[in-house]
């Protein structure tokens, strides 16, 4: 048991990392240090206007950087879209432990882009939570979850928004729950769940030929948010997917060819039948009509 007086060191990036900080200002928890990445961050612009002390160091874990957060004496470390991996120093460094806020359900969806490989994979139920940190990645015991629809249409980008409600109040709930040392720890079951690895820019390529148009729908809307959107090549030069809608009339043909329009997009062959593309963008993010794709051409 600790007093109301406990000190969190805040480790954060992006709009979860400001949001939840946000709020725990907000509810006057305190905050002893903030912690951001290195150059322009937005968690740190937030500490530096409520007077915080930050930090932004190109490596979390070493001797110095351990030796400043330890001044604090910190009884909790809360990391909320924070990407360097802390170690055993760091992890053994607070009194109670490490709450990381985690994008995925889990056990099924560890590592990184966990929000987007859920989109990806076609699932109709998304999840996140917050762990206790400890040495694996998202290994540790899960201490709250909540889940979520995720709709046919729905984006990256209204996934983000649906965790912004949640994780807030799941976060105040964890603090206040160790606080008063009424934490319950759920082990994870690590032969059900799979590690997801990095993804990069070039993985937003679409394969007209090996996907069928789900699995390119899923691809264009998991990567529509603040991330490289889904691409494809055409005359060449490189355009932005930027949104799809399912077809319910089959309409078949070659595999990447530009096949039909309507008034609301232009219709894209894919490995099985037909997918309306309604938003598509040049590669230096320049918004163009879909007409620009010709019938009868091909998309690479």
């Amino acid at each position: 048991m600790i007093n109301d007086t406990m000190n969190i060191i805040y480790f954060g990036n992006g709009q979860r990392g400001v949001h939840c900080l946000e709020i725990l200002l907000k509810e006057k928890y305190n905050i002893s240090a903030i912690v951001g990445h290195i150059g322009d961050s937005d968690v740190v612009r937030l500490g530096k206007k409520h007077r915080i002390p930050t930090l932004q160091p190109r490596k979390i874990n070493e001797n110095n950087i351990v030796g400043k957060l330890r001044e604090y004496s910190p009884d909790l470390f809360v990391l909320a879209g924070y990407r360097q991996i802390l170690k055993k120093g760091l992890i053994n460094l607070p009194k109670l432990g490490i709450f990381n806020l985690h994008g995925g359900k889990l056990p099924e969806y560890r590592g990184v882009a966990p929000i987007n490989w859920q989109i990806i994979n076609g699932e109709t139920k998304g999840g996140c939570c917050i762990i206790l940190l400890d040495e694996g990645i998202d290994t540790g015991d899960i201490v709250e979850q909540a889940y979520y629809d995720i709709n046919v249409n729905d984006t990256a980008a209204d996934i983000i928004d649906k965790q912004l409600e949640i994780f807030p109040p799941m976060l105040i709930r964890s603090i206040e729950n160790i606080r008063r040392n009424k934490l319950t720890r759920v082990k994870q079951d690590l032969s059900v769940g799979a590690y997801y690895t990095r993804r990069y820019p070039k993985d937003g390529k679409i394969n007209w030929h090996n996907l069928n148009a789900k699995q390119v729908h899923n691809l264009i809307r998991a990567l529509n948010g603040p991330y490289p959107p889904a691409f494809c090549n055409y005359n060449g030069e490189r355009y932005n997917i930027l949104s799809s809608r399912l077809l319910d009339e089959k309409i078949m043909g070659l595999s990447g060819r530009i096949a039909l329009r309507n008034k609301n997009g232009t219709v894209v062959i894919a490995k099985d039948k037909g997918l309306l593309i309604t938003d598509i963008s040049r590669q230096d993010g320049t918004k163009c009509s879909h007409k620009i794709f010709k019938l009868g051409d091909d998309l690479e």
